[in-house]
């Protein structure tokens, strides 16, 4: 015997049917048009969002000095430490470079732009120092490391005493008083260099007796071109020194400058380019990208009353 169903009641059920479609095609349709909307908002924001210095155009001035700037064939095809870290915090911040290009010149000369204001970023393998600090802002370090003497290999010079009355090195810009006790700094005959790689040369080469340079750049030449030319005699006592870039003071440039420096510091960028031009490079301990971001963490936390 069959069923059959009153036609009211199939009726009811079509109705019924006929409106959960509709509706469900409603919220698929909203849902749709929500999500539509979200995507081209967020499109829209991304399009008129702009990196903080995007628009900004800086002079940027760098003097010669292995590894940190390396001048290959043309005279405008730079690389090194500094070079490859100031093209990252331009990838980063947006800003453009004047006239396209990095101002190339001497070590005295980048220093006395950067005092009077000419120049936004100076790079060379720059030491901190209380002098410099007044006149710019100091990046975050670089790295650090200490003074070698070097001579060539078979010198009788054993250590800086032996200085006195001989053929020094010494890059233009240079503070002797900086590298030996005055006594003997005033009894050395200098001989001037405009560039980190002539000072090695001129050793090298006979023209001077000795220099004194940082360790890692000491390191990189006798490892490379100067291998069996020069040799480390000994390190300099009380010489160790922290490296990085001079940026123009009292700019919201240079503030945006040095925020992305110690981003690039605790994300490992950093270290990996120093790595990429000094593999055996040894970081100390505070210069590590996680105790860098250890440091900057512990820093914020500390409450302004506590200061």
């Amino acid at each position: 015997m069959s069923h059959h169903c009153p036609n009211d009641v199939r009726y009811r059920y079509k109705s019924i049917l006929c409106m959960l479609l509709k509706n469900v095609g409603k919220s698929l349709l909203a849902s749709f048009l929500i999500s539509t909307s979200l995507s081209s908002f967020n499109s829209a924001c991304a399009q008129e969002q702009k990196l903080p210095l995007e628009g900004h155009v800086l002079e940027v001035g760098v003097s010669p000095v292995t590894p940190f700037v390396i001048i290959n064939g043309k005279f405008t095809d730079l690389s090194g430490i500094d070079v490859d870290i100031i093209r990252e915090l331009q990838r980063r911040t947006g800003f453009t470079l004047s006239h396209d290009r990095f101002h190339i010149m001497g070590l005295d000369e980048l220093l006395e732009l950067g005092q009077q204001g000419d120049l936004d970023i100076c790079a060379s393998a720059i030491t901190f120092s209380p002098e410099n600090a007044k006149n710019f802002m100091q990046s975050p370090a670089t790295f650090r490391s200490n003074y070698v003497l070097v001579a060539r290999p078979g010198s009788d010079i054993k250590s800086c005493e032996n200085l006195q009355g001989r053929n020094f090195a010494a890059e233009d810009g240079t503070d002797l008083y900086d590298l030996m006790p005055k006594n003997i700094a005033d009894q050395v005959n200098v001989i001037h260099e405009h560039t980190s790689f002539m000072l090695m040369y001129s050793v090298a080469s006979g023209q001077a007796d000795a220099l004194i340079t940082e360790k890692p750049l000491a390191l990189n030449a006798i490892n490379n071109w100067a291998k069996d030319k020069l040799q480390i005699i000994r390190d300099v006592k009380d010489s160790e020194r922290t490296v990085g870039m001079l940026f123009k003071k009292g700019t919201y440039e240079s503030q945006v400058l040095y925020e992305t420096f110690e981003q690039m510091q605790m994300d490992g960028t950093i270290k990996n380019i120093v790595h990429k031009y000094l593999p055996n490079y040894e970081f100390p301990k505070d210069l590590m990208p996680c105790n860098i971001k250890l440091a900057k963490q512990q820093s914020d936390m500390i409450e302004p009353q506590d200061l």
